[in-house]
Protein backbone atom coordinates (compact mmCIF):
# COMPACT_ATOMS: atom_id res chain seq x y z
CA UNK A 1 0.00 0.00 0.00
CA UNK A 2 2.57 2.51 1.07
CA UNK A 3 4.61 1.73 -2.49
CA UNK A 4 1.47 1.97 -4.24
CA UNK A 5 0.84 5.50 -2.85
CA UNK A 6 4.38 6.82 -3.57
CA UNK A 7 3.76 5.79 -7.15
CA UNK A 8 0.67 8.22 -7.29
CA UNK A 9 2.02 10.97 -5.90
CA UNK A 10 5.04 10.48 -8.48
CA UNK A 11 2.44 10.37 -11.42
CA UNK A 12 -0.33 13.21 -9.69
CA UNK A 13 1.78 14.66 -7.16
CA UNK A 14 0.32 15.93 -3.65
CA UNK A 15 -2.93 17.21 -5.28
CA UNK A 16 -4.28 13.42 -6.33
CA UNK A 17 -7.74 12.09 -5.03
CA UNK A 18 -7.75 8.57 -3.95
CA UNK A 19 -11.15 7.11 -5.45
CA UNK A 20 -10.90 3.53 -4.45
CA UNK A 21 -8.71 0.81 -3.19
CA UNK A 22 -8.60 -3.05 -3.11
CA UNK A 23 -6.77 -5.80 -2.74
CA UNK A 24 -5.60 -7.92 -5.67
CA UNK A 25 -3.36 -10.86 -7.17
CA UNK A 26 -0.34 -9.85 -6.38
CA UNK A 27 -0.40 -6.54 -4.38
CA UNK A 28 -3.37 -3.68 -3.95
CA UNK A 29 -5.10 -1.53 -7.19
CA UNK A 30 -5.84 2.07 -6.72
CA UNK A 31 -7.31 4.16 -8.39
CA UNK A 32 -6.93 7.85 -8.53
CA UNK A 33 -7.44 11.61 -10.21
CA UNK A 34 -6.55 15.01 -10.12
CA UNK A 35 -8.62 17.10 -7.67
CA UNK A 36 -10.28 19.66 -10.62
CA UNK A 37 -9.98 22.43 -8.23
CA UNK A 38 -6.56 22.65 -8.04
CA UNK A 39 -5.57 21.34 -11.14
CA UNK A 40 -7.68 24.68 -12.79
CA UNK A 41 -6.04 27.17 -10.32
CA UNK A 42 -2.57 25.54 -11.15
CA UNK A 43 -3.05 26.65 -15.10
CA UNK A 44 -4.87 30.09 -14.30
CA UNK A 45 -1.33 30.66 -12.04
CA UNK A 46 0.99 29.50 -15.21
CA UNK A 47 -1.15 30.41 -17.55
CA UNK A 48 0.49 34.11 -19.11
CA UNK A 49 -1.34 36.85 -20.00
CA UNK A 50 -2.34 37.64 -23.77
CA UNK A 51 -2.18 41.53 -24.03
CA UNK A 52 -0.97 43.91 -21.49
CA UNK A 53 -3.74 46.16 -20.03
CA UNK A 54 -3.98 49.04 -17.82
CA UNK A 55 -4.91 48.26 -14.15
CA UNK A 56 -7.02 51.52 -14.03
CA UNK A 57 -10.69 50.89 -15.20
CA UNK A 58 -13.13 53.78 -15.76
CA UNK A 59 -16.27 53.43 -13.91
CA UNK A 60 -18.25 54.79 -16.11
CA UNK A 61 -17.64 51.60 -18.93
CA UNK A 62 -17.08 49.04 -16.56
CA UNK A 63 -17.76 45.31 -18.10
CA UNK A 64 -20.96 44.14 -16.75
CA UNK A 65 -19.89 40.21 -15.01
CA UNK A 66 -20.45 37.55 -17.06
CA UNK A 67 -23.90 35.99 -17.11
CA UNK A 68 -23.87 32.99 -14.65
CA UNK A 69 -20.74 33.56 -12.81
CA UNK A 70 -22.22 33.30 -9.44
CA UNK A 71 -23.60 29.91 -10.39
CA UNK A 72 -20.09 28.98 -11.12
CA UNK A 73 -18.78 29.73 -7.72
CA UNK A 74 -21.73 28.19 -6.02
CA UNK A 75 -20.84 24.93 -8.38
CA UNK A 76 -17.23 24.63 -8.14
CA UNK A 77 -17.68 25.66 -4.05
CA UNK A 78 -20.17 22.32 -3.98
CA UNK A 79 -17.68 20.34 -5.75
CA UNK A 80 -14.89 21.54 -3.28
CA UNK A 81 -17.00 20.62 -0.34
CA UNK A 82 -18.01 17.06 -1.83
CA UNK A 83 -13.90 15.87 -2.50
CA UNK A 84 -13.01 17.14 1.32
CA UNK A 85 -16.24 14.69 1.79
CA UNK A 86 -14.73 11.78 -0.23
CA UNK A 87 -11.04 12.56 1.31
CA UNK A 88 -12.40 12.30 4.49
CA UNK A 89 -14.64 8.92 3.83
CA UNK A 90 -11.15 7.81 2.09
CA UNK A 91 -9.29 8.03 4.99
CA UNK A 92 -11.82 6.52 6.77
CA UNK A 93 -11.53 3.30 4.67
CA UNK A 94 -7.63 3.63 4.59
CA UNK A 95 -7.32 3.92 8.33
CA UNK A 96 -9.61 0.49 8.78
CA UNK A 97 -7.46 -1.66 6.06
CA UNK A 98 -4.40 -0.41 8.15
CA UNK A 99 -6.10 -1.87 11.08
CA UNK A 100 -6.74 -5.13 8.67
CA UNK A 101 -3.60 -4.82 7.55
CA UNK A 102 -2.07 -4.42 11.32
CA UNK A 103 -4.20 -7.39 12.37
CA UNK A 104 -2.89 -9.83 9.71
CA UNK A 105 0.84 -9.12 10.14
CA UNK A 106 1.35 -8.92 13.70
CA UNK A 107 -1.88 -10.22 15.65
CA UNK A 108 -0.10 -10.27 18.92
CA UNK A 109 0.21 -6.67 19.02
CA UNK A 110 -3.30 -5.92 17.58
CA UNK A 111 -4.82 -8.45 20.68
CA UNK A 112 -2.92 -6.74 23.05
CA UNK A 113 -4.54 -3.55 21.91
CA UNK A 114 -7.76 -4.91 21.77
CA UNK A 115 -7.72 -6.24 25.49
CA UNK A 116 -6.55 -2.96 27.02
CA UNK A 117 -9.19 -0.88 24.75
CA UNK A 118 -11.65 -3.27 26.39
CA UNK A 119 -10.61 -2.01 30.00
CA UNK A 120 -11.64 1.81 28.86
CA UNK A 121 -7.85 2.23 28.24
CA UNK A 122 -6.84 5.74 25.49
CA UNK A 123 -6.14 4.62 22.13
CA UNK A 124 -2.46 6.68 22.27
CA UNK A 125 -1.72 5.03 25.64
CA UNK A 126 -2.63 1.79 24.77
CA UNK A 127 -0.28 2.32 21.92
CA UNK A 128 2.46 3.32 23.77
CA UNK A 129 2.10 0.36 25.94
CA UNK A 130 2.65 -2.27 23.43
CA UNK A 131 4.97 -0.29 21.63
CA UNK A 132 7.33 -0.77 24.92
CA UNK A 133 7.25 -4.51 25.12
CA UNK A 134 7.52 -7.72 23.18
CA UNK A 135 4.52 -8.16 22.20
CA UNK A 136 5.06 -12.12 21.17
CA UNK A 137 6.32 -13.00 24.65
CA UNK A 138 4.18 -15.02 27.02
CA UNK A 139 4.49 -12.45 29.72
CA UNK A 140 3.79 -9.70 27.49
CA UNK A 141 0.49 -8.85 29.29
CA UNK A 142 1.25 -9.22 32.19
CA UNK A 143 4.51 -6.88 32.04
CA UNK A 144 1.63 -4.54 30.47
CA UNK A 145 -0.16 -4.67 33.28
CA UNK A 146 3.41 -4.39 35.63
CA UNK A 147 4.55 -1.19 33.45
CA UNK A 148 1.22 0.51 34.18
CA UNK A 149 1.37 -0.46 38.21
CA UNK A 150 4.27 1.54 38.23
CA UNK A 151 3.34 4.66 36.21
CA UNK A 152 0.41 4.98 38.11
CA UNK A 153 1.39 7.61 41.45
CA UNK A 154 -0.34 7.18 44.49
CA UNK A 155 0.24 9.45 48.08
CA UNK A 156 2.52 7.97 49.69
CA UNK A 157 1.36 9.17 53.63
CA UNK A 158 -1.84 8.65 55.05
CA UNK A 159 -3.65 12.25 53.95
CA UNK A 160 -5.54 11.64 57.29
CA UNK A 161 -2.87 10.42 59.41
CA UNK A 162 -1.03 12.90 57.97
CA UNK A 163 -3.36 16.28 58.72
CA UNK A 164 -2.78 19.42 57.52
CA UNK A 165 -4.73 22.06 55.49
CA UNK A 166 -6.63 20.00 52.58
CA UNK A 167 -9.13 21.67 50.06
CA UNK A 168 -11.21 19.34 48.21
CA UNK A 169 -11.75 21.09 44.54
CA UNK A 170 -13.27 19.85 41.42
CA UNK A 171 -16.59 20.41 39.72
CA UNK A 172 -20.28 20.08 41.02
CA UNK A 173 -21.88 17.15 42.04
CA UNK A 174 -18.87 15.22 42.24
CA UNK A 175 -19.36 14.48 45.86
CA UNK A 176 -16.85 17.06 47.71
CA UNK A 177 -19.06 17.56 50.31
CA UNK A 178 -19.78 13.32 51.20
CA UNK A 179 -16.23 13.02 51.23
CA UNK A 180 -15.35 16.17 53.42
CA UNK A 181 -17.32 14.02 55.63
CA UNK A 182 -16.07 11.16 55.62
CA UNK A 183 -12.51 12.11 55.66
CA UNK A 184 -13.51 14.24 59.11
CA UNK A 185 -15.27 11.29 60.43
CA UNK A 186 -12.20 9.02 59.62
CA UNK A 187 -9.77 11.90 61.38
CA UNK A 188 -12.20 11.76 64.38
CA UNK A 189 -12.53 8.24 65.11
CA UNK A 190 -8.92 8.15 65.51
CA UNK A 191 -8.59 11.60 67.15
CA UNK A 192 -9.62 14.51 69.20
CA UNK A 193 -12.85 15.77 67.45
CA UNK A 194 -11.16 19.46 69.03
CA UNK A 195 -7.79 18.75 66.71
CA UNK A 196 -10.04 19.08 63.67
CA UNK A 197 -11.92 22.25 62.13
CA UNK A 198 -14.12 22.58 59.19
CA UNK A 199 -14.10 25.66 56.44
CA UNK A 200 -16.60 25.94 53.36
CA UNK A 201 -16.20 28.49 51.08
CA UNK A 202 -19.39 27.19 49.49
CA UNK A 203 -21.80 30.54 49.56
CA UNK A 204 -23.49 29.62 45.89
CA UNK A 205 -25.31 26.65 46.42
CA UNK A 206 -28.05 26.44 48.24
CA UNK A 207 -28.19 24.63 51.57
CA UNK A 208 -24.56 23.41 51.03
CA UNK A 209 -23.53 24.75 54.04
CA UNK A 210 -26.23 22.92 55.40
CA UNK A 211 -25.25 19.64 54.86
CA UNK A 212 -21.78 19.70 55.44
CA UNK A 213 -23.35 21.02 59.37
CA UNK A 214 -25.70 18.16 59.52
CA UNK A 215 -22.53 15.85 59.09
CA UNK A 216 -20.25 18.19 61.46
CA UNK A 217 -22.96 17.82 64.57
CA UNK A 218 -22.36 14.45 64.27
CA UNK A 219 -19.28 14.72 64.54
CA UNK A 220 -19.11 17.45 67.34
CA UNK A 221 -17.09 20.02 65.18
CA UNK A 222 -17.89 23.41 64.67
CA UNK A 223 -18.13 24.69 60.41
CA UNK A 224 -16.81 27.97 59.68
CA UNK A 225 -17.89 30.05 56.51
CA UNK A 226 -15.55 32.01 54.42
CA UNK A 227 -16.60 33.90 51.67
CA UNK A 228 -13.76 36.21 51.05
CA UNK A 229 -10.04 34.83 50.78
CA UNK A 230 -9.17 37.68 53.67
CA UNK A 231 -11.73 35.66 55.59
CA UNK A 232 -10.07 32.35 54.62
CA UNK A 233 -6.57 33.20 55.15
CA UNK A 234 -8.10 34.95 58.66
CA UNK A 235 -9.77 31.49 60.07
CA UNK A 236 -6.45 29.41 58.53
CA UNK A 237 -4.46 31.89 61.23
CA UNK A 238 -7.15 30.94 64.31
CA UNK A 239 -7.23 27.70 63.10
CA UNK A 240 -2.83 26.84 62.95
CA UNK A 241 -3.19 25.01 66.22
CA UNK A 242 -5.68 22.30 64.71
CA UNK A 243 -3.82 18.98 63.51
CA UNK A 244 -6.21 18.71 60.27
CA UNK A 245 -8.54 21.43 58.28
CA UNK A 246 -11.13 20.30 56.09
CA UNK A 247 -11.85 23.52 53.54
CA UNK A 248 -15.16 22.04 51.29
CA UNK A 249 -15.13 24.23 48.00
CA UNK A 250 -17.74 25.72 45.88
CA UNK A 251 -18.43 23.20 42.89
CA UNK A 252 -18.16 24.86 39.61
CA UNK A 253 -17.62 23.67 35.72
CA UNK A 254 -14.20 23.33 34.92
CA UNK A 255 -14.98 26.48 32.63
CA UNK A 256 -16.73 28.95 34.86
CA UNK A 257 -14.29 32.21 34.81
CA UNK A 258 -14.77 31.84 38.75
CA UNK A 259 -11.98 29.42 38.40
CA UNK A 260 -9.21 31.85 38.61
CA UNK A 261 -10.33 33.52 41.70
CA UNK A 262 -10.81 29.91 43.63
CA UNK A 263 -9.83 30.81 47.39
CA UNK A 264 -7.51 27.95 47.39
CA UNK A 265 -5.45 28.75 44.37
CA UNK A 266 -2.14 28.89 46.01
CA UNK A 267 -2.09 32.84 46.19
CA UNK A 268 -0.10 34.33 49.08
CA UNK A 269 -1.52 33.54 52.20
CA UNK A 270 -2.86 30.06 50.93
CA UNK A 271 0.52 28.50 50.34
CA UNK A 272 0.40 26.02 52.71
CA UNK A 273 -3.23 24.62 51.74
CA UNK A 274 -2.65 21.09 49.99
CA UNK A 275 -5.79 20.92 47.11
CA UNK A 276 -7.13 17.32 46.21
CA UNK A 277 -9.17 17.51 42.84
CA UNK A 278 -11.95 14.90 43.28
CA UNK A 279 -13.27 13.49 40.52
CA UNK A 280 -16.08 11.07 39.36
CA UNK A 281 -14.86 7.38 37.84
CA UNK A 282 -17.86 7.43 36.23
CA UNK A 283 -17.15 10.52 33.87
CA UNK A 284 -15.61 10.57 30.29
CA UNK A 285 -11.70 10.43 29.36
CA UNK A 286 -12.28 13.55 27.50
CA UNK A 287 -14.13 15.23 30.10
CA UNK A 288 -11.22 14.06 32.82
CA UNK A 289 -8.66 15.41 30.52
CA UNK A 290 -10.57 19.02 30.47
CA UNK A 291 -11.19 19.14 33.99
CA UNK A 292 -7.68 18.28 34.84
CA UNK A 293 -5.67 20.55 32.54
CA UNK A 294 -8.71 23.41 33.44
CA UNK A 295 -8.67 23.35 37.40
CA UNK A 296 -4.49 22.43 36.45
CA UNK A 297 -4.25 26.39 37.13
CA UNK A 298 -4.55 25.88 41.01
CA UNK A 299 -1.53 24.10 42.60
CA UNK A 300 -3.39 20.35 42.97
CA UNK A 301 -1.03 17.48 45.32
CA UNK A 302 -3.28 14.99 43.97
CA UNK A 303 -6.90 14.02 43.27
CA UNK A 304 -9.52 11.86 45.34
CA UNK A 305 -11.74 9.47 43.23
CA UNK A 306 -15.24 9.01 43.77
CA UNK A 307 -18.47 7.34 43.06
CA UNK A 308 -15.83 4.20 42.08
CA UNK A 309 -19.50 1.64 42.52
CA UNK A 310 -21.35 3.54 39.53
CA UNK A 311 -18.66 3.52 36.89
CA UNK A 312 -18.72 0.79 33.92
CA UNK A 313 -15.26 1.18 33.31
CA UNK A 314 -12.31 2.34 35.16
CA UNK A 315 -9.63 2.62 32.67
CA UNK A 316 -10.43 6.09 31.59
CA UNK A 317 -9.33 6.87 35.04
CA UNK A 318 -6.14 4.51 34.63
CA UNK A 319 -5.31 6.95 31.20
CA UNK A 320 -6.00 10.01 33.21
CA UNK A 321 -3.43 9.40 35.95
CA UNK A 322 -1.07 7.93 33.76
CA UNK A 323 -0.66 11.03 30.88
CA UNK A 324 -1.49 13.07 33.96
CA UNK A 325 0.75 12.02 36.57
CA UNK A 326 -1.68 12.97 38.87
CA UNK A 327 -0.95 11.15 42.64
CA UNK A 328 -4.08 9.25 43.64
CA UNK A 329 -5.11 9.49 47.38
CA UNK A 330 -8.06 8.24 48.01
CA UNK A 331 -11.38 5.99 46.56
CA UNK A 332 -14.80 6.85 47.05
CA UNK A 333 -16.98 3.83 46.23
CA UNK A 334 -20.61 4.49 47.79
CA UNK A 335 -22.27 7.07 50.24
CA UNK A 336 -21.54 5.11 53.58
CA UNK A 337 -20.03 7.57 56.07
CA UNK A 338 -17.27 6.82 57.07
CA UNK A 339 -17.30 3.45 55.69
CA UNK A 340 -16.89 4.07 51.82
CA UNK A 341 -14.01 5.68 51.84
CA UNK A 342 -10.52 3.41 51.08
CA UNK A 343 -6.84 4.26 50.52
CA UNK A 344 -5.62 3.57 47.38
CA UNK A 345 -3.23 0.70 45.86
CA UNK A 346 -2.30 0.81 42.46
CA UNK A 347 -2.56 -3.08 41.87
CA UNK A 348 -6.01 -3.42 43.25
CA UNK A 349 -7.57 -0.38 41.22
CA UNK A 350 -6.14 -2.03 37.89
CA UNK A 351 -7.53 -5.47 39.10
CA UNK A 352 -10.67 -3.75 39.39
CA UNK A 353 -10.46 -2.04 35.86
CA UNK A 354 -9.81 -5.72 34.49
CA UNK A 355 -12.88 -7.24 36.68
CA UNK A 356 -15.49 -4.13 34.96
CA UNK A 357 -13.55 -4.86 31.55
CA UNK A 358 -14.22 -8.70 31.30
CA UNK A 359 -17.77 -7.15 31.90
CA UNK A 360 -17.92 -5.13 29.12
CA UNK A 361 -20.49 -5.54 26.73
CA UNK A 362 -19.52 -3.26 23.89
CA UNK A 363 -16.30 -5.74 22.63
CA UNK A 364 -18.01 -6.19 19.18
CA UNK A 365 -19.18 -2.97 18.31
CA UNK A 366 -15.46 -1.51 19.36
CA UNK A 367 -14.27 -4.61 16.97
CA UNK A 368 -16.80 -2.79 13.78
CA UNK A 369 -15.61 0.65 14.51
CA UNK A 370 -12.01 -0.48 14.46
CA UNK A 371 -12.74 -1.94 10.93
CA UNK A 372 -14.52 1.36 9.91
CA UNK A 373 -11.34 3.13 10.95
CA UNK A 374 -12.87 5.34 13.79
CA UNK A 375 -11.48 3.13 16.58
CA UNK A 376 -9.67 6.17 17.98
CA UNK A 377 -12.59 8.50 18.25
CA UNK A 378 -14.52 5.75 19.82
CA UNK A 379 -12.02 5.50 22.75
CA UNK A 380 -11.56 8.72 23.02
CA UNK A 381 -15.31 9.61 23.85
CA UNK A 382 -15.70 6.84 26.40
Amino acid sequence: MRLAMNLVREEHGDDAVILSSKDVEGGVEIVAALDPEAVYYQETQERPPTTARSSYQSPEHAAPSPVGGGENNQALAGMAAEIQAVKAMLENQLSGLAWGHEEQHDPHKVELIKKLLQLGIGWNLSQKLVQRIDAKSHQAWTTILANMERDILVEERDMIERGGIIALVGPTGVGKTTTIAKIASRFVMRNAPQELALITTDCYKIGAQAQLKTFADLINVPVHVAATQGELYALLASLGHKKMVLIDTAGMSQRDLQLSQQLTSGHEGATNVRNYLVMSAATQLNVMSDIVDSFGRIVLKGCILTKVDEALQLGNILTLLIEAQLPIALLSSGQRVPEDLEVVRSRELIDRAIVLGHQNKRSSQDEQAFRMGMGKEVTDAQ
